[in-house]
């Protein structure tokens, strides 16, 4: 579990690549439901309550994944999904609990500002990460993979929002 840990953290930094993922399906599973709760947990309040954030979760899940696929297979190399999907999941559960964390100390602070400042680093830091795993799974420049990246996220953010409209309600629920 320490080189699990270890090797998303080394990922987060941009100093390892998907190609170092375990591909093991017991993982992969473990890592979707690991994505499902922790991203449920950071969208509730976006989304109005955790089973509609619970939806989005599975939605971002199943976008992901079958646009890694259609990118893999176009770049032929549709043989790297699974490590791929892996590191892109792995990386997700670890930015989450980043987010978790900051948001539980800015609440204890009570700075809103300190939070905003961390959550659009947070931001930009996945959107990094995301475009390093995808320079190194489709063989692009990292520059091109942050490109995709943010395309990406605004593509899934555009479609989350039409299927399920955020319903912000106040940090407390």
């Amino acid at each position: 579990m320490r080189q699990l840990i270890e090797y998303f953290w080394q990922l987060l930094l941009l100093r390892r690549g998907p190609q170092d993922a375990p591909s093991s399906v017991a993982l992969l599973q473990l890592l979707i439901g690991l994505n499902l709760v922790v991203n449920a947990l950071l969208g509730r309040a976006i989304f109005g309550g955790l089973g509609r954030a619970l939806g989005a979760e599975v939605i971002e899940l199943l976008v992901s994944a079958a646009l890694l696929f259609a990118a893999l297979q176009v770049r032929e190399r549709a043989a790297r999904w699974r490590q791929s999907y892996i590191a892109l999941l792995g990386a997700g559960v670890m930015m989450g609990l980043l987010a978790l964390a900051y948001r539980s100390l800015a609440a204890l602070i009570g700075t809103e500002m300190l939070a905003d400042a961390v959550a659009m680093t947070l931001f930009f830091w996945g959107l990094a990460v995301l475009g390093h795993i995808l320079r190194h799974a489709l063989e692009i420049s990292l520059a091109f993979g942050i490109l995709l990246a943010f395309a990406y996220t605004m593509f899934l953010l555009g479609l989350i929002a039409q299927w399920l409209p955020p319903g912000l309600v106040s940090q407390t629920n």
